[in-house]
């Protein structure tokens, strides 16, 4: 892959910092190193005591986006207020913080194994895994949650199908992410327009409400020897079940996973309910459209891969959607590289 994000080292670590961390732990660090992966620049570290117990470290710092800052900030604030996130993810040890440095503490999970590549074993685990947490929303995450197109709108600002319909740079950038930008752009001008109404439906999404996470993706799974982990709750909000899944399928499918179809199939089959035509074709148009106003995007300064990954979970949704809607599927992606 081209380009990793900037993480501090653990030498960076402010020195009260650190104190504040080996008290959380209950010992000092005997060794920390750097832990590579995600999308940010976040600092992570696997911690070491000398007695052999190991923690994960992640927080931000000076060098830290506004976003990554945030993000971290609620993260923190959801483990405290809902520990049964412990039986999806990694025990919370708690927080510390110190000038511009904010930190998270967690149990350390090791990976038995990696994803991508998926393994048809590997996609129906994580699946049953989301459909366990969905099971298991609380009845207070309906008022102690933000509704999910809250969250989203926060993060990311407003934009999807509506952004790319007329002239300007968002339409520019998506039209550009493919091979024949002419047919690309007849295509858009003949669904655009509908895909934006159908947009405005997200809210009403049908199907079970509960929990959602809203970023399932591989690099926030970790398949450990007894169990998989869902990590990063940043985004923890109240909705619908289907939304949640349906921002995942594209990411398992551009992995080589399960196709969409294939993915919420599975999802329908481990939970024992079938979602409406009209929901799926709704969930699916809010995905795809999220991607397609992002992932034409200029880079983003400290965030070298984002662009890329969007693209990735871009085409899959596209495919997805046209499939759900029956209609022609858009011209052929540009390659793109990580």
């Amino acid at each position: 892959m081209s380009g990793r994000e900037p993480k501090p080292a653990w030498a960076e670590v402010p020195a009260s910092l650190r104190a504040q961390i080996e008290a959380l732990i209950g010992g000092n660090v005997a060794r920390a190193e750097i832990v590579w992966g995600g999308y940010g620049p976040s600092a992570t570290f696997l911690l070491s005591r000398a007695s052999g117990e190991t923690y994960f470290c992640k927080g931000t710092h000076p060098g830290q986006t506004r976003q990554g800052h945030e993000a971290l900030i609620r993260e923190r604030q959801n483990y405290e207020a809902f520990p049964e996130l412990g039986r999806f993810g990694p025990h919370y040890l708690g927080g510390a913080d110190e000038g511009d440095w904010h930190v998270a503490v967690l149990e350390s999970v090791a990976r038995s194994i990696h994803v991508p590549p998926w393994r048809a074993d590997a996609a129906q685990s994580a699946i049953a895994l989301i459909v366990a947490f969905h099971d298991a929303s609380p009845e207070r995450a309906g008022t102690d949650l933000r509704p999910s197109e809250d969250v989203s709108g926060l993060l990311y600002g407003e934009a999807g199908w509506a952004s790319l319909i007329e002239a300007g740079p968002m339409r520019d950038g998506f039209l550009a992410l493919f091979e024949d930008t002419q047919a690309a752009g007849d295509w858009l001008d003949r669904h655009g327009a509908a895909l934006a109404s159908i947009s405005e439906k997200g809210a009403g999404i049908g199907g079970p409400r509960s929990w959602v996470h809203l970023d399932i993706r591989s690099d926030n799974l970790i398949f450990a020897a007894d169990r998989v982990h869902l990590v990063d709750w940043p985004m923890l909000s109240f909705g619908p079940a289907l939304l949640d899944i349906a921002f995942f399928l594209p990411s398992l499918a551009g992995e080589g996973g399960p196709d969409c179809n294939d993915g919420l199939k599975l999802y329908e089959a481990v939970r024992g309910i079938q979602f409406e035509h009209d929901d799926v074709v709704t969930a699916s148009t809010v995905v795809a459209g999220f991607f397609a106003a992002r992932a034409g995007g200029p880079p983003i300064p400290g965030l070298p891969r984002l662009r890329w990954v969007q693209k990735l979970q871009l085409f899959p949704a596209l495919n997805w959607l046209c499939n759900v809607m029956g209609i022609e599927s858009p011209p052929l992606p540009r390659p793109f590289e990580p």
